[in-house]
């Protein structure tokens, strides 16, 4: 099971952040990846401590932008500005310092400005990027794309013209549903790698505690997923939420106490939207069997807190030792009962 995120931190910058914003900005691509592409290094203010500093305002403004930044193991590694426009919120710029690329940090920001913008009951995430005046697209486009944004329209305007003749805005837009919606199907075989690069994660490991011996060998994980799926006392689903495989759910039988429990596993990157107890609801809608069972770490109080909303009450601890925190971990166990039985 998952909680919150331990390692990553997004928060509101301040004025001591302005040093490591510029060096994230600046190292976030190479100067000569983004000629044509962006806006000229000389012009922008993130690249320099100096303008940046005089153009900040109390407590994280830059003009009308709002800057957050991502911390890990207090080190600044991202930074993101968004603007309030109203209908929609402005995703304005993005960057994610050159060493940490690939490791989901730009797609978790994104998550939490989508998710500010579902909260303040915005209609869409709005954004702008580039394609150079030969014709071709910014590198990033792709990514937007399988991030659920669509293409609204391109054009010049006083940004582009910065940049250089002939280049254009891509403008993109994701629309904001009101709520969240998940969806169960059953595992396909594509799932299995997205499931094992959310295993591997070491601070969900950490939160959930009982977990594989090393979360990292393949070929364990590969015999653990063919024994769930042709075990018949085992019922699991992918968790799919706005076209994105999110997590698993399941039901098995505990070989010790010979009950039934359920389990689940969110990415870390999904972590506090509400997706794990919607997915555990309409799970325990399709499997009926009551009582059924959930176990997680004692101080896995976001786990415990996703069962409880699901109906589950506290029926008491136990121990046992905890792989991913090679120490026995205090547990609690919880029940869920047949409403005609209380």
């Amino acid at each position: 099971m998952a909680g919150t995120d331990s390692s990553i931190q997004i928060r509101a910058a301040n004025r001591r952040d302005i040093p490591a914003i510029v060096e994230v900005a600046s190292s976030s691509v190479d100067e000569d990846e983004d000629v044509g592409f962006g806006t000229v290094r000389s012009d922008s203010l993130f690249t320099d401590v100096n303008r940046l500093s005089a153009a900040w305002r109390e407590p994280n403004n830059v003009r009308a932008e709002e800057v957050l930044v991502a911390e890990l193991q207090g080190r600044i590694v991202g930074c993101v500005t968004v603007e309030d426009r109203g209908e929609v919120l402005e995703l304005v710029n993005i960057d994610v310092a050159r060493e940490r690329q690939g490791h989901g940090i730009g797609t978790r920001m994104v998550r939490l400005i989508e998710e500010r913008a579902r909260k303040a009951a915005k209609h869409a995430v709005t954004l702008g990027t580039s394609r150079n005046a030969a014709g071709v697209a910014w590198k990033s486009l792709p990514w937007w794309l399988s991030r659920g944004y669509h293409i609204t329209g391109e054009e010049e305007n006083d940004w582009t013209r910065l940049i250089g003749p002939g280049t254009r805005e891509i403008r993109m837009e994701k629309r904001i549903p009101s709520k969240i919606e998940v969806h169960l199907r059953d595992v396909a075989e594509t799932d299995l790698p997205i499931f094992f690069d959310f295993q591997r994660d070491a601070a969900a490991n950490y939160m959930a505690a009982f977990t594989a011996r090393d979360p990292t060998d393949k070929d364990a994980f590969a015999a653990h997923w063919n024994r769930i799926l042709h075990d018949d006392g085992v019922v699991v689903k992918t968790i799919v939420s706005d076209g994105h495989v999110v997590g698993s759910v399941a039901k098995f039988v505990d070989k010790e106490f010979g009950k039934p429990e359920v389990t689940y596993w969110i990415g870390k990157e999904y972590w506090g939207m509400g997706l794990a107890t919607s997915a555990l609801t309409w799970f325990l809608r399709y499997v009926t069997i009551r009582p059924i069972y959930g176990r997680a770490a004692k101080d896995n109080v976001a786990s415990i807190r996703v069962l409880e909303k699901c109906g589950f009450w506290m029926l008491g601890q136990s121990k046992g030792f905890a792989n991913a925190r090679g120490e026995v971990v205090e547990e609690v166990i919880l029940e869920l009962s047949d409403p005609s039985a209380n």
